[in-house]
């Protein structure tokens, strides 16, 4: 059966590479990796369960310390580098920037 299909460039540049690389001609180069993909199958998603089902159960992951998270964060060491006032200026202007944004689209949609 004789087929034409039409390739965009980067394609074609792709196809033709690699039959170069083997030695094929690009129609049996074309030929071959469409005939892959379609000898392949997908699972249907009751095998991908029935697959999954039958794993044998993962490991356990244990805690490395008896401290919560939350008692770790509390107890975290203070950053030096850390300027709280820098930091809220920088909040602040995210926050203004996030308000324009929101702003600016309600006007193109016509909500105000």
């Amino acid at each position: 059966m004789a087929l034409t299909i039409l390739l965009p460039d980067e394609i074609q540049v792709k196809l033709e590479k690699r039959a170069k690389a083997i030695k094929w001609s690009v129609e049996k180069m074309a030929t071959h990796l469409l005939d892959e993909a379609l000898d392949y199958s997908f699972p249907t998603p009751e095998e991908v369960v029935e697959r999954i089902l039958s794993l044998p159960p993962g490991p356990v992951i244990k805690p490395t310390s008896d401290i919560s998270l939350a008692e770790a964060l509390r107890n975290a060491p203070e950053d030096p580098d850390f300027d709280l006032a820098e930091w809220t200026a920088q909040w602040q202007a995210v926050e203004a920037e996030m308000k324009a944004i929101t702003r600016a689209n309600d006007v193109a949609e016509g909500h105000v």
